[in-house]
């Protein structure tokens, strides 16, 4: 049933504090070695390590040797699982610096293996080999070194920091095709991240000695960046090809060697949008009075002049990329006029306010739009948020970046780009909207002769037959940086749009006929620690595709250009010399466009809580939003059509199955109207607050005497998001987890529910910022007149070292029964706060 504006959201009554419900239990124990085995494996390392120490210019010895455990250079330790306090045993050796660490790839020996990496200064090196020493003689270590014990027993490996660990197998490719057939002296623009030091004197003194380095190459800087705030130091630099391809054979001489280097990687390049098939603008509606923007768009310069952006944006270019944007001014103008009026095709829906708008690209004269090559991304990001907050957007809280790097693709290590959001959005209280990203790589359906045989199968089979053909590949079609970001909604692309009459053709057609799905070129989940990623999909316009005429007979290709038959409609920066409308597809799309509904969200929040929305902080402004937007996600029953796909046998564990529905699904399908206000059959109530560490409350939700009227569908779901502190180089990244209890038995039997597994699983969910719960059934519900059930939401033992801020929250509970056409009006009745639009029955 469509939305209906007079029955608004409702607010949740105050909360109780509650005894926080203990948490589940701890990992499986891992494998470790006895001392024997561990000295005839690591004793030569040690024993090499000894002899070097015993010579009067140790640190320069060990220094030459690119292999050698030596002072100032990154050390690994790999072990085969989490060594408890190791971060904090590390800080008792003097000149010893904790650097990190990672997840190791499983395998049959350990499940979850990991690795250490440590900076040492000379006398670290040799109080570690003091350590050793005494544990390989006696297997104990002195008070306070027990995590070294646990580290000596439980060790795989220990080695140096290596070529290639900074040089990637997929960047040496890129670089290679990069250079092909170029000239020993051809400048190549890199990116190269150093090995985050915490002492501002060890970060200048690295910094110098890859400067020197990059001179001695024939390479020269471009820029620079430190943020201590997220572990964030890189220099942007040219390289001239000689020294590329010494880079790409891992030649220790080569940057691939220098000490100082964390990882080298391409320039960071953005993703081009396919726009086309225009069409003519048609009625502009009304300009009404706009208030101080709440939405920002971080994009390429937009043709700001266009009379549907017009006197509507808020541009803020210090860069004065407008100056080089000499080219068509597709993207920007594309996500504005999204963010502004939404699908063009849809009926009118501004937003109350101006967009702030803050140009990041740009357009060439030829070719796609570029980021400014001059500058370090991830640093032009942060300096440009810390500019909104001073500079125009103070009450912005939501940010679309409808932009991700291409040349890096999640590959389970957090980005760097990542990082930067996450620690913004805590700092500032922003909701990053952020595009998954698309591929346009071909899929080869097996099963069939020839794409007519495809076209002759029936709609089911050749559905699987496409959906088997990304399951093939899934690996090679992860979401680019910035996506796996935690506090940052990550958008995909629905395969839908609102065109009445779509194409009747037989070329290009649609991948799927009988199926709601994603579009086969978003990019696909899972996130960090396997997080659910993308959150949530938004309508990115019926992606086509056609079989490829010169590949073989059954590879199927995304057709590129959209058209009036397949796309949302935007705003277009020339039409015969005039601006008009044109169309567009994706994840970028998708993105801007739940930045237009989330907007709309707070529209309606403030029009009926005005005195709440107005004083609430800009923290929980966006986590109400972020919780929202998910709340109204639903997998729409398509588990069914992609479990028997992934899970052909029936035999996976429930968690595993969903994950792998959850990767290409998130959270579900978003319809815009649901997430704006209610309707009879349906209530939506929200909360926000603060949750101080280890704190529990817990919210009365009220049940409508109509599920006790019959046995008919009913639903309860609730949705908890928040912005986590993070912790850069830690396996904790994530420094807070909030939690939704599991409804009781009485609760249940009240409601009449029961939980489902038509969502993503609870622990997963739990490995981001927003937790989703679902329970339906159809039975009656055991309730009397006034009956509330408790939702407790709590705030779990801090990661790490715990955090003293107390943790914005946002929660959104709906009460659903199609056709109980009085649920809506039950549960106004009791909310002690009234919203402001009128109730009509």
């Amino acid at each position: 049933m469509p939305h209906d504006p007079d029955k608004p959201l409702l607010r949740l009554n105050d909360p109780k504090a509650t005894p926080r419900r203990p948490g589940g239990g701890g990992s499986g124990r891992s494998r470790k070695f006895d001392r024997a085995e561990q000295k005839n494996a690591h004793g030569p390392i040690f024993q090499q390590l000894r002899d070097v120490l015993n010579s009067p210019n140790a640190a320069m010895e060990l220094r030459a040797d690119p292999n050698a455990l030596a002072p100032e250079r990154l050390l690994v330790f790999e072990v085969t699982g989490s060594i408890a306090n190791f971060a904090n045993a590390v800080a008792r050796i003097p000149g010893l610096e904790f650097a990190g660490e990672e997840e190791l790839e499983a395998d049959e020996f350990d499940t979850n293996p990991e690795f250490y990496m440590l900076v040492p200064q000379l006398g670290a090196l040799r109080q570690i080999l003091s350590l050793w020493d005494g544990w390989e003689k006696t297997g104990t270590v002195p008070h306070g070194f027990t995590p070294w014990r646990d580290l000596f027993e439980h060790l795989r490996a220990i080695r140096a920091w290596g070529p290639a660990d900074r040089v990637s197998e997929r960047n040496r490719e890129y670089f290679l095709a990069r250079i092909d057939g170029a000239p020993d002296d051809f400048q190549v623009r890199i990116e190269i991240e150093l090995v985050f030091r915490h002492r501002p004197e060890a970060r200048a003194a690295a910094e110098h000695e890859l400067v020197a380095a990059i001179a001695a190459a024939g390479g020269g800087v471009i820029d620079r960046a430190q943020r201590a705030t997220f572990a964030y130091h890189s220099v942007l630099a040219d390289i001239p090809a000689a020294e590329i391809r010494r880079i790409c054979s891992l030649d220790p001489g080569s940057l691939a060697g220098a000490d100082p280097i964390a990882s080298i990687l391409p320039q960071s390049v953005g993703v081009p949008l396919e726009a086309g098939d225009s069409a003519p603008l048609g009625e502009v509606v009304p300009l009404p009075p706009l208030g101080d923007p709440i939405a920002a768009v971080f994009d390429a310069v937009p043709l700001q002049a266009h009379p549907l952006l017009a006197g509507r944006l808020e541009l803020d270019d210090p860069d004065d990329l407008e100056a080089r944007a000499v080219g068509e001014r597709i993207h920007g103008t594309a996500m504005a006029s999204l963010a502004l009026h939404g699908d063009l095709n849809d009926p009118p829906s501004p937003v109350s306010r101006r967009i702030y708008f803050r140009p990041v690209m740009y357009a060439p004269e030829f070719g796609d739009e570029l980021f400014a090559d001059n500058r370090l991304v991830i640093d032009m990001i942060v300096t440009a948020v810390m500019r909104m907050r001073e500079n125009g957007g103070e009450q912005v809280f939501i940010v679309n970046l409808s932009l991700g790097d291409r040349t890096r693709p999640f590959a389970g290590k957090i980005s760097t780009w990542a990082r930067a959001l996450d620690y913004l959005s805590y700092t500032y209280g922003i909701l990053f909207l952020v595009s998954a990203g698309n591929i346009m790589e071909p899929l080869v359906i097996a099963g069939f002769a020839n794409g007519a045989a495809f076209h002759a199968a029936p709609a089911q089979q050749r559905d699987e037959a496409v959906l088997r053909a990304l399951d093939a590949v899934k690996a090679d079609r992860r979401m680019l940086a910035p996506a796996e970001s935690l506090n940052a909604l990550t958008i995909g692309a629905w395969n839908r749009d609102a065109i009445a009459v779509p194409f009747g053709g037989p070329s290009p057609f649609a991948p799927y006929v009988a199926q709601d799905m994603p579009s086969v070129t978003s990019r696909l989940g899972l996130g960090h620690r396997r997080s659910t990623k993308p959150d949530i999909l938004m309508a990115g316009g019926r992606q086509p595709v056609r079989f490829s005429p010169i590949d073989p007979p059954t590879v199927l290709q995304a057709h590129v250009n959209p058209s009036r038959f397949w796309g949302l409609k935007v705003a277009a920066p020339a039409v015969e010399a005039g601006a008009g409308t044109h169309f567009t597809m994706g994840t970028s799309a998708a993105n801007a466009l739940a930045t237009h509904t989330a907007h709309r969200i707070f529209d309606a929040l403030e029009r009926a809580y005005p005195q709440l929305i107005e004083p609430m902080p800009s923290g929980q402004r966006a986590v109400l939003i972020k919780a929202l937007l998910v709340h109204c996600a639903s997998w729409r029953d398509v588990e069914q059509f992609i479990r028997p796909i992934v899970d052909p046998n029936g035999d996976l564990h429930h968690e595993h199955w969903r994950r792998e529905v959850g990767r290409h699904l998130g959270y579900g399908f978003v319809d815009p109207e649901n997430c704006i206000a209610c309707t009879n059959d349906r209530a939506t109530l929200w909360a926000t607050g603060v949750l101080p560490r280890e704190g529990a409350i817990s919210f009365d939700v009220p049940m409508p005497a109509s599920l006790a009227a019959n046995a008919h569908r009913r639903e309860i779901r609730a949705t908890l998001a928040w912005l986590s502190p993070v912790r850069p180089g830690h396996l904790a990244y994530r420094a807070v987890k909030l939690k939704i209890a599991a409804l009781d038995a009485n609760a249940l039997e009240i409601a009449g529910v029961s939980t489902t597994t038509g969502q993503p699983s609870n622990s997963q969910s739990e490995s981001g910022t927003v937790v989703h719960r679902r329970w339906q059934d159809s039975r009656i519900g055991n309730l009397a007149e006034g009956d509330t059930i408790p939702l407790q939401i709590q705030r779990e033992k801090d990661q790490g070292t715990p955090i003293d801020e107390p943790v914005p929250f946002g929660l959104a509970v709906t009460v659903e029964m199609p056709g109980a056409a009085e649920i809506y009006a039950q549960v106004h009745e009791f909310v002690a706060v009234k919203p402001r639009v009128g109730i009509q029955a």
